[in-house]
């Protein structure tokens, strides 16, 4: 690949951009059409990081200048993180091993009498991090005559003890968001970790005071696992399969989303080929280029493209992607993956709904960058995608499944534990699922069985035994 004609591309569309009337916004998320080239080439490397930043930077302040607006001079001064090529330290140290736990804490009633639950899946840690997988949820109410359900997620101050009397206080990492059925996916940490030969753990109080036991001694949940090398693939192939899985999970109720994506796709394979950085002819053009005809998309690349062209994710995607039949139910998995272009991760438990499943996943040694790149696009200060790691997975009928978006908190209160919300649902029948995690030069995949536990009521199978004790007379 050379980079200097890539750059040379990059300044060419930075001087075409001067010679028309000043803008810096662009219409939807990327900042101006220049922005989205350098993250293009960024993310395909085709130009170094710096030098996208630079070359963004000295366009900012040329159109701010001759505008009269400052702001954009005095925001290009700032480097971004990602064109420094700073990162972050990876969370905890050695590879991150996952405990299943599969329990349930009920928790005292609020004052309106609400009282909630969390059902413990899986104990995640590293020599300096642990933490809960936890599916938080409000169960009831003791009063007759509560006020409204609190529209946070429950959250009861526990802490743990350990065999030997040590005290741990367990933190809120990372609250999630309601999913439209009354679930939190959430992240406890402990604080400190616990040692290596720690024997057990006790999680609580709960209401009466009730704790939850977690062995530790036994040895940490493993998997079948296959590591497999692959044919080496350009980061610039890479990045066009990684904009077909994210079309793919664009959500069925964003009416008119993937007609929007036409013009930013088509300039994303105009930059890459423009530059050089990808034939024109390459399999990842055509690949794209067919799943775009069969989603209605323009992309200026001609009819359509044999069905078997396409990769066997896609395939079911396009047949699967708007089922609602996943189990409304829970998966305390947990499993350790080989190593993978210097990543450990270890996957702590899952949550199936209706419509999509939460998988819980520590990392060490990867967080992710750009997620969602450029479906969602990229704002002046954001990275540009990072191609380290790609995700999929597969339930044992043959549903494939991708990451439609992450979560991993505030980047002080990252800590290596990530929520990938994996789209179409489980099928309801699947009894083990398949985590393919690949690599600029390999794949290594994990099958974990998915032992349900229902996500139903108090009462329901495997759900918790009832509410705990009123706190005060019913009314």
């Amino acid at each position: 690949m050379n980079t200097q004609a890539a750059e040379t591309y990059l300044r060419l569309i930075a001087e075409a951009q001067l010679r028309q009337p000043p803008l810096i916004s662009g219409p939807g998320p990327h900042p101006h059409r220049l922005g989205l080239a350098a993250a293009t080439l960024a993310a395909a490397g085709a130009v170094a990081p710096d030098v996208a930043w630079r070359v963004v930077s000295e366009f900012e302040t040329s159109v701010g200048l001759r505008s009269g607006n400052l702001a954009p001079v005095v925001s290009s001064l700032h480097r971004p993180r990602w064109a420094s090529g700073a990162r972050p330290a990876p969370a905890g140290s050695g590879a991150p091993t996952a405990v299943r736990v599969g329990a349930t804490l009920a928790l005292p009633a609020e004052r309106e009498g609400w009282y909630g639950e969390f059902r413990l899946l899986s104990l995640a840690r590293t020599d300096t991090q642990a933490a809960l997988a936890v599916a938080a949820r409000w169960a009831g109410q003791t009063r007759r005559a509560a006020g409204p359900r609190p529209r946070h997620a429950p959250f009861y101050q526990v802490g743990a003890v350990d065999d030997r009397g040590l005290s741990y206080r367990a933190a809120l990492w990372d609250m999630g968001v309601e999913d439209g059925r009354d679930w939190w996916d959430c992240h406890l940490g402990l604080d400190p970790a616990p040692a290596p030969d720690t024997r057990w753990l006790e999680v609580g109080p709960g209401a009466q005071g009730q704790r939850v036991r977690i062995d530790l001694a036994g040895p940490p949940g493993t998997a079948e696992t296959v590591t497999e090398p692959l044919e080496p693939a350009s980061p610039a192939a890479r990045l066009l399969d990684q904009i077909g899985d994210d079309l793919l999970t664009l959500e069925s109720g964003e009416a008119g989303a993937s007609a929007q994506m036409e013009g930013r796709i088509g300039q994303v394979i105009g930059d890459l080929t423009g530059s050089g950085a990808l034939p024109a002819s390459d399999p990842a053009v055509r690949r794209l280029a067919g799943l775009g005809w069969r989603l209605g998309l323009d992309l200026g690349l001609g009819g359509p493209v044999p069905a078997r062209s396409l990769p066997p994710a896609w395939i079911s995607l396009l047949a699967d992607g708007h089922r609602r039949d996943g189990p409304d139910a829970l998966a305390p998995l947990a499993a350790g993956l080989p190593e993978i272009s210097g990543a450990r991760i270890a996957l702590a438990g899952l949550r199936s709904s209706a419509g999509s499943a939460t998988l819980h996943v520590m990392a060490s040694g990867w967080e992710p960058r750009g997620q969602g790149w450029p479906v969602h696009g990229t704002g002046p200060g954001d990275s540009p995608l990072g191609l380290s790691l790609s995700w999929r997975a597969r339930d044992s009928t043959g549903r494939w499944h991708l990451v439609r978006g992450m979560s991993w908190g505030s980047a002080s209160q990252a800590r290596g534990m990530i929520k990938m919300y994996l789209t179409p649902p489980l099928h309801p029948a699947a009894t083990a699922l398949d985590v393919i995690v690949t690599g600029p030069q390999s794949r290594v995949s994990a099958t974990v069985p998915l032992r349900w536990a229902s996500g139903g009521g108090p009462g329901a199978p495997g759900g918790p035994p009832g509410p705990p004790p009123a706190t005060g007379p019913a009314r």
